[in-house]
C-alpha cells in the first residue's frame, strides 16, 4: 500500500478513536451496562466487557466511574428515575393515598423486573440522587398528608420501599434461575409438600395445591403482601384521625 494511503488510514483510525472517546459519557456507559447486564447477567458487567461493547479501551470507562460499585449505584439511579417517570401524571388527589402508594410500589417493581439481572445488583443500593431524594420527599409527604406524623410517615415510607425492593429482588433472582432448578422447587411443592401425611400436617396438606400455585405466581403474592401492608397503614391513619377528634 502506498505510504500516503497508509498515513490516510492511520489518520482516519485516529479520528475514529477520538470520536469514540469524545462520545463516551456516563449516560453512554450506563446504557451499555444495562444492555450487557440484561443480556448476559450481572457477572458479565466488567469494565473490560464494557470497553469491548463500546469499542473503547477499558481504562476510558474509569474516567467516568471509579469502580464497578459506583457504576451499580448509577444503575440504581437509572432504575429510580425510570420508576418516577412511570408515575408522572398520576395524582394523589384523584386516586387517594392508598391507591397512589400501591401504584408507586408497582412502578418500582415493574422497572426492576424489566431487567432482572440489574435488579439483583441494584435493588439493595441507595443512589442519594436528585430523583431518589425527591421521591422520598414526595412519598413521605403523601403519608403525612394522609394523617401520619412526619416520623411515622418516614418509617412507613422505608417499610414500603424495602418490602417492594426485597420482594422484587427475590422475584428477579428466581426468574434468572436455570429452568431445571425452578422445576425442582415446583416439584418440591407438588410432591414433597402435597404428599405429607394429613394426620401430621393437616393444614399444609389442605393448602398444598394453593401453595404450589403461589410458587408460580409472584405477582399475586406481591399484590397480596402489599395489600396487607397497606391495610396496616390504613389502620394507623384511622387511629391518628380518631385521636385528633
Amino acid at each position: 500500500m502506498p505510504r500516503a494511503a497508509t498515513e490516510s488510514t492511520k489518520t482516519e483510525s485516529a479520528k475514529g478513536g477520538a470520536r469514540r472517546r469524545a462520545a463516551l459519557s456516563r449516560d453512554v456507559i450506563i446504557e451499555a451496562a444495562l444492555n450487557i447486564g440484561s443480556k448476559e447477567g450481572g457477572s458479565a458487567l466488567t469494565f473490560s466487557r464494557l470497553g469491548k461493547e463500546l469499542g473503547a479501551d477499558p481504562t476510558s470507562v474509569y474516567r467516568h466511574f471509579r469502580d464497578k460499585d459506583e457504576l451499580v449505584v448509577a444503575l440504581t439511579d437509572r432504575m429510580v428515575t425510570e420508576s418516577v417517570a412511570r408515575m408522572a401524571g398520576v395524582e394523589v388527589a384523584e386516586l387517594g393515598w392508598r391507591e397512589w402508594l400501591r401504584r408507586v410500589a408497582h412502578s418500582i417493581r415493574s422497572v426492576y423486573l424489566d431487567r432482572p439481572a440489574i435488579a439483583v445488583l441494584a435493588a439493595s443500593r441507595t443512589a442519594a440522587s436528585k430523583a431518589e431524594t425527591e421521591s422520598v420527599e414526595e412519598i413521605i409527604g403523601v403519608l403525612h398528608g394522609a394523617g401520619l406524623p412526619v416520623l411515622e410517615a418516614a418509617e412507613v415510607y422505608r417499610a414500603l420501599v424495602d418490602l417492594t425492593l426485597a420482594f422484587t429482588q427475590y422475584s428477579a433472582a428466581w426468574s434468572l434461575l436455570d429452568p431445571e432448578y425452578q422445576g425442582r422447587d415446583e416439584q418440591a411443592w407438588a410432591v414433597g409438600y402435597a404428599t405429607l401425611p394429613a394426620e401430621r400436617f393437616p393444614l399444609v396438606h389442605a393448602s398444598a395445591a394453593r401453595l404450589l400455585e403461589l410458587t408460580r405466581d409472584d405477582a399475586t403474592v406481591f399484590e397480596y403482601t402489599l395489600g396487607l401492608f397497606l391495610d396496616g397503614v390504613q389502620v394507623r391513619v384511622a387511629a391518628h384521625a380518631a385521636s385528633a377528634t
